[in-house]
């Protein structure tokens, strides 16, 4: 029913809407919500009956607005109210909790902050107050993050609460962070005009960047995924448009749209580790041993010749992980995801805790201990590299694990390896550090969607494309100048062919004049198998670019693999004019030339091939073919032959060899081959299948169609 409504709203019909809106609420305990419906329905009523007086108003159109808005508003909130009511699980227990208890004011929360401050403890006596400040202000924390979460919309003094509250002296920057991921997670889960006026305002005022970067990046996800909403409320897309004037802003908003990209590759880094490094590793102790790498050339020869051939995969294997680790992607989320378990990680807020030792949990464990910045602790808590979900599952992991295996990880783990050496090469600290805490803040949302316990009770955001550019009031921001070169760039980069033409072609249709957009578009649409267009688009680079390499031979595939093989032999030709030994190249025009059914041009080029490479076997088949389609069957036989002396011959020699006895009409040689070639299929394989998928070149050759099935049933096994 609740799309039903926002269906008569999206048409206008208010009418119909405030009173399903009514019926659908008169099923709820909720005399407030019941009461808000019915003050609408009434101002509606009176505006209908001026309208029908005819009288004018000036303020109709603002009000009529606000009416609609109203309406969207109300059948959001009685769905919500409703599916909490029957739902069951974490957030609606909160939900329910608070219902029947309700949760301290944003004022009461403050002070209760205010009162849990706690000077750095220096007795015994201290600590074990300390310890109990601690417990508090978590507490306090707690229920402001599962307050906002399980709210439905504020209202206006909810909202200039909320704004004190964030600008108080009691609140840390930690408190902040949650308090804007709370707001965040809210509004994806109900809009709310005025949360999202607050993300703008914890944006402006956050003046810590861990703060400032997550308000942004609920921004971004609340636009992307309540687009529809925002679009009702002018004020909302003003301020989303402002936004375009800020350069810093874009830069940023860019950053944290490439890490979200980045993110769509964790699952892909997951499976790699879990079914190749991890298991290869298992496999092979020696590939564990961290003195490997130095070890002497001469020794090499001591080992087995298959942990050679592992290490060089492992090291390709890692080589990639580290690069993906530079662009900032979550190489960690395997490492850590078996560690989110311990009893922290039960309530949703401490997912968003920024790190430190003074939570409780850690507190406990830590309190009165010093390690230097170069211990495994201090390493791993001021490392970049791990986002602050993992640097505490890492400090409750520690704990767990027995002393000698505490000793064992000190002694096996450096420095260098929590530390990317990409970190210190970025000349502008300031950008790097604040990359560094979008990284990280996207990581913990990351394994809280993935890992949290209760995760099956929401929407995973993760599932989604989040691209922001394909949303109408993102895009301004997201494409704006370079940037859009810059996306369309890492899409491409990734292999997201398809969204990357897309994004090409309006760069394209911006400056026509650049041909690297052009053959970038071209490339994009062969990996798309649409050769077509990716000619069309080949075509224009070449204009701009004449007869540049690349795209001649970018040419010549699109048109071979759509048929058009005079075409493809036209542009091979044009760059074998300027590479003529390329053997892949002769092999290629060779192909088309047999599929014209020129074969004496073709078999020249696979000569030159069978001359130029050090293994002929491939030019030779193609040789041994176009004799035979030529008709030349005693050359064809003789190149055969040397194919079929290999060891061992391929069942392919013997099916073609076969097809050159049957045109010869000596049926026993033929059916003496085919049975060889049907020895040495692989197991599963139909080779009377294959057999038949010669059919039309042995017709060719005058094998008649009944000849042909008389052989396949001869050759058929009962």
């Amino acid at each position: 029913m609740h799309k039903e409504i926002i269906q008569l709203l999206h048409e206008k019909r208010l009418k119909e809407a405030f009173s399903k809106i009514k019926e659908a609420a008169n099923t709820l305990n909720n005399w407030e919500l019941k009461s808000q419906i019915e003050t609408q329905q009434t101002t509606y009523h009176y505006m209908l009956q001026y309208t029908e007086m005819g009288t004018q108003d000036p303020q109709r159109e603002t009000i009529y607005n606000q009416l609609l808005c109203k309406g969207y508003e109300l059948a959001d909130k009685t769905y919500f109210l409703k599916d909490q009511e029957k739902a069951y699980g974490y957030f609606a227990d909160k939900f329910r909790k608070f219902a029947q208890t309700p949760p301290h004011t944003f004022k009461e929360i403050g002070f209760m902050l205010e009162a849990a401050k706690q000077p750095s403890p220096q007795t015994p006596e201290e600590e074990e107050q300390a310890l109990q400040n601690y417990t508090l202000h978590q507490n306090a924390i707690d229920e402001l993050f599962n307050k906002i979460w399980v709210s439905t919309q504020w209202g206006e003094e909810d909202f200039q609460e909320a704004r004190e509250l964030f600008l108080s002296s009691s609140m840390a920057t930690n408190d902040k962070a949650v308090m804007t991921s709370a707001v965040t997670l809210s509004l994806l889960q109900l809009f709310d005009q005025r949360k999202f006026l607050w993300l703008f305002f914890a944006y402006q005022q956050g003046s810590e960047s861990a703060v400032s970067q997550r308000a942004l990046a609920g921004i971004a996800l609340a636009t992307y995924f309540q687009s529809d909403r925002i679009r009702l409320y002018p004020e909302l897309v003003s301020a989303l448009k402002l936004m375009e004037d800020n350069p810093s802003l874009l830069k940023q908003l860019h950053d944290i749209q490439i890490i979200f990209l980045l993110s769509r590759e964790t699952e892909k880094i997951d499976k790699k580790m879990r079914e190749e490094i991890i298991p290869q590793m298992m496999r092979n102790p020696q590939l564990r041993n961290p003195k490997l790498k130095a070890i002497e050339i001469e020794d090499i020869e001591d080992l087995n010749p298959e942990w050679q051939k592992d290490m060089e995969q492992m090291n390709k294997q890692m080589r990639e992980l580290g690069e993906l680790q530079m662009e900032g992607a979550d190489t960690y989320m395997t490492a850590f995801s078996q560690l989110k378990t311990f009893s922290f990680f039960q309530e949703a807020a401490h997912w968003f805790y920024l790190f430190s030792l003074k939570v409780p949990d850690l507190y406990r464990i830590y309190k009165g201990k010093t390690f230097s910045e170069k211990s495994l602790l201090g390493l791993m808590i001021s490392s970049p590299a791990f986002c602050d979900s993992d640097k505490y599952s890492f400090c409750l992991a520690m704990q767990s694990l027995p002393h000698d295996q505490q000793t064992f990880m000190r002694s096996k783990l450096n420095g260098e390896d929590l530390i990317p050496n990409d970190l210190n090469l970025n000349e502008n600290l300031e950008e790097q550090k604040l990359n560094t805490v979008q990284r990280q803040y996207i990581h913990n949302l990351y394994r809280f969607y993935k890992l949290w316990r209760f995760r099956q009770e929401m929407h995973d955001i993760f599932k989604d494309k989040l691209d922001f550019w394909n949303n109408s009031l993102l895009r301004p921001l997201i494409l704006k100048g370079e940037y859009h070169g810059q996306i369309a760039g890492y899409l491409f980069s990734k292999g997201y062919m398809q969204e990357a033409a897309i994004l090409y072609e309006a760069l394209a249709e911006k400056d026509p004049a650049q041909a690297e957009i052009w053959q970038k578009l071209g490339f994009a649409y062969q990996k798309n198998k649409d050769y077509e267009k990716a000619i069309r688009a080949y075509l224009q680079a070449d204009a701009l670019k004449p007869n540049h390499l690349w795209t001649l031979k970018q040419l010549a595939q699109c048109y071979k693999q759509s048929g058009d093989y005079a075409m493809a032999v036209t542009f091979y030709r044009k760059v074998l004019e300027a590479d003529p030994d390329n053997l892949h190249l002769l092999m290629q025009t060779g192909q088309c030339l047999t599929a014209l059914k020129n074969y004496p041009e073709a078999i020249k080029l696979f000569y030159k091939v069978e001359f130029l490479e050090t293994h002929p076997e491939k030019a030779r088949r193609a040789i041994g073919w176009c004799y035979f389609m030529s008709g030349k069957y005693e050359d064809a036989l003789r190149i055969y032959e040397k194919l079929l002396a290999l060891e061992p011959p391929q069942a392919n020699d013997w099916l073609n060899s076969g097809h050159v006895y049957l045109a010869m009409g000596n049926i026993p040689q033929a059916l003496s081959h085919y049975r060889k070639a049907q020895a040495g299929c692989e197991p599963g394989e139909d080779f009377i299948a294959l057999f038949l998928a010669d059919k039309a070149a042995l017709e060719s050759q005058k094998v008649t169609e009944s000849q042909i099935y008389l052989i396949a049933d001869i050759l058929r096994k009962e």
